[in-house]
């Protein structure tokens, strides 16, 4: 009995300096300590930021600008730099937002005006034209119609006791109500009685100049969907079978 003890006693001890043998040589011991790399550093620049919001048309002071630190790589194509230009905060003091500008936003030369002109005049494209055409709240859309928005124009007149409506011209923009442009209207819709400002083309302004003289005009408020920038010459009307295409009226089937 005791030699059996023995036995089992001796095949432990060896069985444990055989386990201990393998970590050993298994490198389960002292671990070399890891080297943690250092983070690389992003190289940063100054970029010339918005302070605050910047309204369309809003005239730039000293407190709309600061420098801000931007990482290298990602710098927006056309921001204006602190190395680049570092006066840029004071260069650009007077100028007019040509687009509204939001809080923390890169500065950007081309959408700023420089112009001793007013602003309407300013932010007027190329060949086009403001025309100020008087309105109310039943004709622009309940007063829902906002600066900013495209409308259709509608002729109304009175023919032998009859009226009679057409529209003259489509997809116009809203360029102001009363003195109101676009990002400065504070309420939801503006009151009656007010006058509309347009953006058209000499014809286009010419044919509203004669439409005001023969009947009322009336603004038909078009969908965000169905507002396209790239409007032409081409006016259509529809009522009837007259069709103006630049500034010369045609005879024609309605569509």
């Amino acid at each position: 009995m005791k030699l059996a003890r023995i036995f089992v006693l001796a095949i432990a001890v060896a069985a444990g300096f055989l386990a201990f043998r393998m970590v050993m040589m298994s490198g389960g011991g002292e671990q070399e300590p890891q080297q943690v790399e250092a983070p690389i550093e992003t190289q940063k620049t100054q970029v010339l930021v918005a302070a605050k919001d910047i309204p369309l048309g809003g005239k730039l002071t000293s407190e709309d600008f600061s420098w801000v630190n931007w990482p290298d790589n990602s710098v927006p194509a056309g921001a204006v730099s602190k190395s680049n230009d570092p006066t840029a905060s004071e260069q650009y003091v007077g100028r007019i937002a040509r687009t509204p500008i939001f809080a923390g936003e890169p500065i950007r030369p081309e959408r700023l005006i420089n112009t001793d002109k007013g602003f309407m005049a300013a932010i007027l494209p190329k060949g086009k034209r403001a025309i100020a055409v008087s309105v109310e709240a039943e004709t622009t859309a309940g007063g829902f119609i906002l600066p900013g928005d495209k409308v259709d124009l509608i002729l109304t007149r009175k023919a032998k006791d009859i009226a009679v409506s057409e529209t003259i011209l489509e997809n116009i923009r809203v360029l102001a109500i009363d003195s109101t442009t676009a990002g400065e209207q504070d309420q939801k819709n503006l009151s009656p009685k007010r006058t509309a400002t347009l953006e058209l083309t000499l014809p286009q302004s010419e044919i509203v100049a004669q439409s005001q003289q023969v009947g009322t005009l009336s603004l038909a408020l078009r969908s965000a969907l169905d507002s396209a920038d790239d409007d032409g010459e081409d006016i259509i009307r529809r009522r009837g079978v007259t069709y103006v295409k630049y500034g010369v009226s045609l005879q024609g089937t309605a569509k």
